[in-house]
């Protein structure tokens, strides 16, 4: 498992305004993406499983843990990232409740230096 901050950027393009985007890492490679929203109440849990594509974990908002194969926990919170490769176990739990984005794919995530490991 990798951990990053998401990069946050002011968007200003097409005389936008108010808007704060958060940029997750661009798919390479794939024939198959998907993207799901979920929300986790607090003291959930999405359970110990083996990803069957690569996996981006990123919270919108709230806090929580996750865990790769190794099921060290550590702390994730809005505006950071988990990443899982492909067969890699992995859990996650919500401390508070916590909105995630996950993306699933058969290619890689390509990461720029924007993304800072944590």
């Amino acid at each position: 498992m990798r951990r990053f901050e998401l990069p946050r950027r002011t968007i200003e393009a097409f005389e936008s305004t108010g808007v704060q985007m958060d940029f997750l890492p661009r798919v390479v490679g794939a024939t198959e993406t998907s993207v799901h929203v979920a929300t986790v109440e607090p003291g959930g849990t999405i359970g110990v499983h083996r990803a069957t594509k690569s996996q981006v974990f990123a919270v919108i908002a709230g806090e929580g843990q996750v865990a790769g194969a190794d099921g060290l926990r550590v702390a994730l919170s809005a505006g950071l990232m988990a990443i899982w490769e492909v067969g890699e176990m992995h859990q996650s739990w919500a401390t508070t409740a916590m909105s995630v984005v996950i993306v699933e794919s058969d290619g890689r995530f390509e990461t720029t230096e924007h993304h800072r490991e944590l």
